[in-house]
């Protein structure tokens, strides 16, 4: 009871830190994902971290796994994360995909709400920021959604997970831990595993249960739910008439499932030797969990092609996953298409607004010029390396995903750097990273001078 109460302190002093007035929520985002990742490197490089007779992670290799763990990607510099950490470190990791999952504003709100403290309107517009919200309107009352909606599903999750891998050890402990990992592993969208408990060889992530249809579908409805957001499962809990439903809600459904159905069959036509089951476990985990069922080392181009693209557009606003968002890639289709037609993007019989069509193009249009920049570097860094191989991890780290082709532990200590940054990047968002900048967040207004319309030729 004391530990807990030292807890609550201390998340209610770094709260009163965070919440300095004045600065921008933005920055503030960033501060508190930064500081998760370093306290979490800090705990990894512990002897206590690493089981006996493995070396103790040094500082950058320790960071890497700390920011995929809060970052929810699942790239990894371990061979063998299983064997190697220790039990002390897997805890650690499992926390780190969680606050990284929900972030530490959202969990550190809900401690500060369940204390009876008070949400200034300062403060609501962070939590806005920080879930990518519309509005301030109901603002607490969704972190406490969040917060029961979340354990709720990982709790179900955890049971069937046990239940999956009781047949692959006889010890109850190790499969309580496995399942309990795996459960928040794929909830949040994170592609690390702890396999290596169940005697099963390092980085084959979900290779060895490719036929487990009790494993996969498990596992694939928890990676959905994730990534889901979770503004679009309290419609669906609350609306039972689809019909009423919000836009928002319509759109990444729509969305979702044509990505995941789409993308199982393009996968199949590409390389028709695969089961439909790792075709779809593929889909649905391309799109930011990063669980994979057959060796990404071995992709055709055509899967290669697939795959990439849809960990680039990822999962949705306000979930646990990254990418530009289905919505986004929405948007921007819908643009096009209306171009093209010589009509008004309109969807649901809604136009979609000036501002919010820019914004997708910004924040796609962004994650190309970085994600191009990243390949760039690295290429010149490791000219040993395969620019197909470089691409696919940069985009993974990108999108959160954590698919890899295999070159992670060959990367160099800057390249290392680079993925850092990129999953630092692509979880927080485009969009959060370039409004840093932005002096004007209070007011939303980009500045009170009004000029002439200019049409500049493109084209």
């Amino acid at each position: 009871m004391l530990v807990f109460k030292c807890f609550i302190v201390y998340n209610y002093r770094v709260w009163q830190v965070i919440f300095i007035k004045n600065i921008s929520p933005y920055i503030k985002i960033c501060f508190t994902f930064a500081l998760v990742i370093l306290i979490g490197a800090l705990l990894l490089m512990l002897p206590i971290s690493t089981n006996p007779g493995y070396e103790t992670l040094n500082f950058v290799d320790a960071l890497f796994m700390s920011t995929t763990s809060v970052c929810v990607t699942g790239l990894t510099v371990v061979p063998n994360i299983g064997a190697q950490i220790s039990i002390f470190g897997k805890v650690v990791l499992a926390l780190l995909i969680e606050i990284g999952g929900l972030s530490f504003i959202t969990i550190a709100t809900f401690f500060i709400v369940m204390m009876g403290g008070k949400i200034g309107i300062s403060n609501r517009f962070l939590l806005r920021e920080s879930l990518n919200q519309n509005s301030l309107k109901g603002i607490v009352g969704l972190i406490k959604k969040i917060i029961f909606t979340s354990l709720t599903i990982q709790a179900f999750g955890f049971i069937l997970n046990c239940l999956a891998f009781m047949s692959y050890s006889p010890d109850p402990w190790t499969t309580i831990g496995v399942g309990l990992f795996h459960t928040v592993a794929s909830f949040n969208n994170s592609g690390l595993d702890i396999f290596g408990d169940l005697n099963v060889v390092g980085n084959l992530s979900m290779i060895p249960f490719s036929a487990d249809v009790f494993v996969n579908v498990n596992t694939i409805l928890l990676i959905v739910f994730g990534g889901l957001g979770f503004g679009v499962i309290d419609d669906i809990i609350h609306t039972h008439n689809i019909k009423r439903f919000n836009i928002n809600t319509k759109i990444v459904l729509i969305t979702t499932i044509l990505l995941i159905f789409g993308g199982a069959l393009f996968i199949k036509i590409s390389n028709n030797a695969r089961t439909w089951l790792e075709c779809f476990l593929m889909s649905v985990s391309s799109r930011t969990a990063g669980f994979q069922s057959i060796q990404c080392a071995d992709l055709n181009s055509g899967e290669f092609c697939v795959i990439n693209f849809l960990m680039f557009v990822g999962a949705s606003p306000g979930s646990t996953g990254g990418g530009i968002k289905t919505s986004t890639f929405f948007v921007i289709v819908v643009t096009i298409i209306a171009i093209a037609l010589g009509k008004k993007p309109v969807v649901f019989k809604r136009e979609i607004s000036h501002s919010i069509i820019v914004k997708s193009l910004a924040l796609a249009i962004t994650a190309i010029i970085f994600c191009c920049l990243a390949i760039f570097f690295i290429a010149i860094m490791d000219p040993n390396l395969e620019i197909r191989k470089i691409i696919f991890e940069v985009i993974s780290a990108f999108s959160t995903t954590g698919l890899s082709m295999g070159i992670t532990g060959d990367l160099s200590v800057g390249s290392e750097l680079i993925i850092i940054f990129m999953m630092y990047f692509g979880r927080l968002g485009p969009l959060t990273i370039l409004s840093l900048i932005n002096r004007n967040w209070r007011t939303g207004s980009e500045n009170g001078i009004k000029y002439v319309e200019e049409k500049v030729v493109i084209g």
